[in-house]
Parts: C-alpha cells; sequence; structure tokens
C-alpha cells in the first residue's frame, strides 16, 4: 500500500470513527442516555486528538527535514568561502612573490644609484602585502569558522525544536490510545450491562 494509499485509508477511518462517536452522541441526546452520548463525544475527541498527532508528528518530520537542508547549504557556502579565501590568498602571495622579485631584479639595476634604499622600499612592501594576504586569510577563514558553528547552532536548534514535537506528538498518541481504551471500556461494561 502506497503511503498515499495509508493516509486515505486513515482519513477514511477517522471519518468513519467521527460519525459513529456523533451518531452515539445523538443516540445518547434523543434517548436521554447520557453515558451512550458522554462514550459519543469521547469517541470524536480520540478522532481529534489522533489527528492532531499525526499533524504534529509531520510538523516535526517537515522541520527536521528543513534544517538538514539548511545545514548541508550552509556548509556548502562556507566551503566555497573558504575555498575563495583560500584562492585569494594565494594569488596574494604571488603576486607578493613576483613583486619581490621585480623589486631586487629593480634593486640590482639601479645598485649604483640607490640599490640599498630600492631593496629595502620593495622588500617592505613585499612584507607588507604579505602580512596583509596572511591576515585577510586569516579574518575569512574566522568568518567561515563562525558561519559553520552559527549553522551547527541553528542546525541542533532544529533538532531540539524536532524532537520537542516528536515528544509531543509521542504524549497526543499516548493520550489518544488511553481514551481509545477507556472508550472501549465503556462499549464493553455497556455490552455487558444489556447483555
Amino acid at each position: 500500500m502506497t503511503e498515499n494509499q495509508g493516509a486515505a485509508s486513515e482519513a477514511r477511518s477517522d471519518f468513519v470513527d467521527k460519525i459513529k462517536g456523533r451518531a452515539k452522541e445523538v443516540a445518547g441526546a434523543v434517548t436521554n442516555n447520557d453515558e451512550l452520548a458522554d462514550r459519543g463525544r469521547l469517541e470524536q475527541a480520540e478522532v481529534e486528538r489522533r489527528r492532531d498527532a499525526e499533524a504534529t508528528e509531520t510538523a516535526a518530520a517537515l522541520e527536521i527535514e528543513e534544517a538538514q537542508q539548511d545545514i548541508a547549504e550552509t556548509e556548502a557556502e562556507a566551503e566555497v568561502a573558504r575555498q575563495s579565501v583560500e584562492d585569494r590568498t594565494d594569488a596574494a602571495e604571488a603576486a607578493a612573490q613576483n613583486d619581490r622579485l621585480r623589486a631586487h631584479q629593480t634593486a640590482q639595476a639601479d645598485a649604483m644609484k640607490d640599490a640599498e634604499q630600492g631593496r629595502v622600499s620593495a622588500e617592505a612592501q613585499s612584507e607588507r602585502r604579505i602580512a596583509e594576504a596572511t591576515a585577510e586569510r586569516r579574518d575569512e577563514e574566522a568568518k567561515a569558522a563562525d558561519e559553520i558553528s552559527a549553522a551547527r547552532d541553528d542546525y541542533q536548534e532544529s533538532l531540539d525544536d524536532a524532537d520537542r514535537l516528536e515528544q509531543e506528538a509521542a504524549e497526543a498518541r499516548r493520550r489518544a490510545a488511553e481514551a481509545e481504551q477507556e472508550v472501549r471500556a465503556d462499549a464493553a461494561t455497556d455490552t455487558e450491562e444489556n447483555s
């Protein structure tokens, strides 16, 4: 049986149970049998509790699925951001290396004029670029780590919400089962009294 057929079967069963409960309630009211009317109301309430439990369970499953999708998307975005930081850092380091090489060549060519000043200036500039690239890389990695941490926190919060909803659904199912047992016990008592 497919899931849709199962849902349709449950809906039909709930509808039939609710109609039976309503019929007992009306029959009890017509015959001044308060116990029968109460039993009919209980059966209708049990159907409503069962529906509420199923709705809560469905909501919990959807929330878990959404949380898992959110964490996967956030982790993918964080990975893209990390890779982008690495690419930019590599490019900055390569540019700094190229700058250092050019500066060295220039310093050698201009050695007769002011070689020492040119070399010191070029190396200082290269060191600054390396330091800036390193600082930027650290900042981006820290940002990516913060995003991953926030995503994990969101995921944990979603799991906590889902656990709470599952507990509520379990409690609703337990109450529905107790109500059903009470209705059956009352029905058995009525049957014995009527026999």
